[in-house]
């Protein structure tokens, strides 16, 4: 039995000698590979990098396609009667208040990157809502029609870019925060010009991309489509006077504003075009009137809790950017001659004003919570309103709004809005609707 006993033993010594042996040499062979690997650990902007170029579909020839969009909800109620329902422009002459939900404001998007035309790189963006009308059906303010918001092809070399498409208009780009009005900005017809049309535009860029020109040629749309079909389509006044829209834009812009961390910009911005205009009241006229427009835009941090940002501006004819309360001229003009009207033809409606809003982000919450406080004021000059028919034209519109938007991640957000409409019309007078809407965006 001691023999047997001795045997194990020795057995045993021998096994764990040879494992000895094995962890040894398995150690060795490891630092030989950590000296000789040829592959550094990855760093964080290399991953970062590996991880952008995994985003989106590879179609071939290099180019990738990136579906990107936001689902909304909006639940809303109306004191009174309004122009639209989900987004009210201004207070209507009649109507009841109301109560109601949508989800038309939902976007979605393609971005097209990859390619080349010498030196410059090929991009593009295709982008739509459900914000284009309602079917003629009972129900069909659940079905929301399809509308094109963004369709271009873009070239971009070191310092110039060329757009080719549907995008945003170089004139009065910014608009207000607000997860209520996403289809369309907050104030428009109350202070905010805004557009996206087909135009060629062409950017260019100095001292390192902080000052920025722009110049564009657009469709002639001057918001008073004669379109009657649902597919047919017929020219504008714009249109009528073969002049395209002209516009450009030149602006400041920081990623450190002012040594706050924070991205600010500060532009100026012009507009002109054409619409022709035929009179409504004896003698008929044809007549050319001008669309034209400056604004000043802005948008820069006061604090690093706190920002600014708003638009002023002064111009004509400026409905196809749903200026003037969304009217662009009177085409039963007149003007009192010893106390008695006499018609004058076609008149533009001059209009000026602008928005402005300030964002609070309080230090609570990882700073997931902003406040906003925003008021706009679109104020059409009351002696182009002027006419023989008893028109009741929009005379001003005011609005202000306090927003809440809390954001639990980068995808997700709720808010909600208070806004307040003051339309004042010739000859109804003043009316007022308070509107109240809770959103919800998730996007991806």
């Amino acid at each position: 039995m001691q023999t047997k006993i001795k045997q194990l033993e020795a057995q045993v010594q021998t096994i764990l000698a040879e494992l000895d042996k094995l962890k040894k040499a398995n150690d060795t062979s490891a630092q030989t590979a950590k000296v000789e690997s040829p592959t550094p650990a990855a760093t964080p902007e290399k991953k970062a990098e590996a991880e952008k170029k995994s985003v989106g579909i590879e179609i071939g020839n290099g180019v990738r396609v990136i579906p990107y969009g936001t689902i909304y909800f909006n639940a809303f109620t109306n004191s009174a009667g309004t122009n639209n329902a989900d987004i009210p422009l201004f207070a209507a002459t009649s109507g009841k208040g109301n109560t109601s939900a949508s989800v038309r404001q939902t976007r979605l998007g393609l971005r097209i990157e990859g390619g080349k035309i010498g030196k410059a790189k090929l991009s593009g963006v295709v982008e739509a809502d459900f914000f284009g009308g309602s079917p003629a059906i009972g129900i069909g303010e659940n079905f929301g029609v399809v509308r094109i918001r963004l369709a271009n092809a873009r070239l971009d070399w070191e310092k110039t870019s060329l757009v080719i498409g549907q995008d945003w208009v170089p004139f009065a780009p910014n608009s207000p925060v607000s997860i209520a009005d996403a289809a369309i900005p907050q104030f428009a017809a109350a202070g905010n010009n805004w557009a996206r049309l087909p135009q060629i535009k062409i950017e260019q860029r100095w001292n390192k991309g902080k000052v920025v020109w722009q110049g564009a040629v657009l469709a002639p749309q001057t918001g008073d489509s004669n379109s009657t079909a649902n597919f047919l389509l017929q020219p504008n006044s714009g249109a009528l006077s073969k002049l395209p829209f002209l516009q450009t834009r030149i602006a400041y812009n920081d990623k450190d504003w002012f040594a706050t961390k924070k991205s600010g910009s500060i532009g100026v911005s012009a507009h002109y075009g054409r619409s022709r205009v035929f009179s409504t009241s004896a003698p008929i006229i044809e007549d050319d009137v001008d669309s034209y427009g400056v604004a000043l835009d802005w948008n820069f941090p006061l604090h690093k809790r706190v920002t600014w940002s708003g638009e002023g501006f002064i111009g004509q004819n400026l409905a196809g950017f749903q200026a003037g309360v969304f009217q662009n001229y009177n085409t039963d003009y007149a003007e009192k001659v010893s106390n008695v009207l006499v018609t004058k033809g076609v008149k533009g409606i001059r209009t000026s004003g602008g928005w402005t809003q300030l964002g609070f982000t309080p230090n609570w919450q990882q700073d997931k919570l902003t406040l906003y406080g925003s008021i706009g004021l679109d104020d059409p000059n009351n002696l182009d309103l002027v006419n023989t028919r008893t028109r009741d034209f929009r005379s001003r519109n005011l609005a202000w709004a306090l927003d809440a938007i809390y954001r639990f991640t980068p995808q997700f957000q709720i808010g909600f809005e208070f806004r307040q409409l003051n339309t004042y019309y010739l000859i109804t007078g003043k009316k007022r609707v308070n509107h109240i809407n809770l959103g919800a965006a998730y996007s991806f």
